[in-house]
């Protein structure tokens, strides 16, 4: 019995590691809900059992099946076109990813995490507008410096953990522009006591 749950439990352990895609899910399933929190607590000093816990919810639902998706399907693209691993490719692909793929990303996040919010369209898009340019400038100096050392010195297979450690990072940031109220937006009753 003993040596079955033992066999169970490595197959299991392997999943991860023949499923590049599921092991990204994974961090990020961590990562994002547990950024919220942090970025709670970083801008507020809120404890964690006070945590707004709906909010970690939806960053973990669009961080898991959104947003690591995605990114693996970039890595995978992207990776075609790049086979030689200098530093002067790195910084080349990281340049490219800043432009072709990180304006959509940050458009896809404040888009899609106002919908789960049930946010009309409206208010989606003026999110966007809004949050777009100011994450934009930051993620133009991070997101190229991070790519450059995981296309140059992280192997393939290793790209998305290590995404999922700057993403940590970067998610704190990003929970940090989403809290910020868009102009015109009503304070909440919850929000005032």
């Amino acid at each position: 019995m003993i040596r079955k749950t033992s066999g169970i439990m490595t197959k299991i352990l392997r999943l991860p590691v023949q499923f590049p895609l599921v092991r990204g899910m994974v961090s990020y399933a961590v990562i994002w809900p547990t950024c919220s929190i942090t970025q709670e607590y970083l801008a507020n000093g809120t404890p964690i059992q006070n945590a707004d816990w709906n909010r970690a919810a939806r960053f973990g639902f669009f961080g898991t099946f959104f947003m690591a998706p995605v990114f693996y399907g970039w890595l995978k693209f992207s990776s075609r076109f790049f086979k030689r691993k200098s530093l002067f490719t790195a910084i080349k692909r990281a340049l490219i990813e800043q432009v072709s793929y990180s304006p959509l990303a940050m458009a896809y996040f404040f888009f899609g995490m106002s919908l789960l919010e049930k946010k009309p369209i409206k208010a989606c898009m003026n999110e966007v507008r809004e949050k777009f340019w100011p994450t934009y400038k930051i993620g133009v100096v991070f997101w190229p410096t991070a790519q450059t050392l995981n296309f140059y010195f992280i192997s393939e297979k290793n790209r998305m953990v290590f995404v999922s450690a700057a993403s940590f990072v970067w998610t704190i940031y990003l929970a940090h522009m989403k809290a910020k109220k868009q102009k015109g937006e009503m304070i909440t009753d919850d929000e005032i006591s």
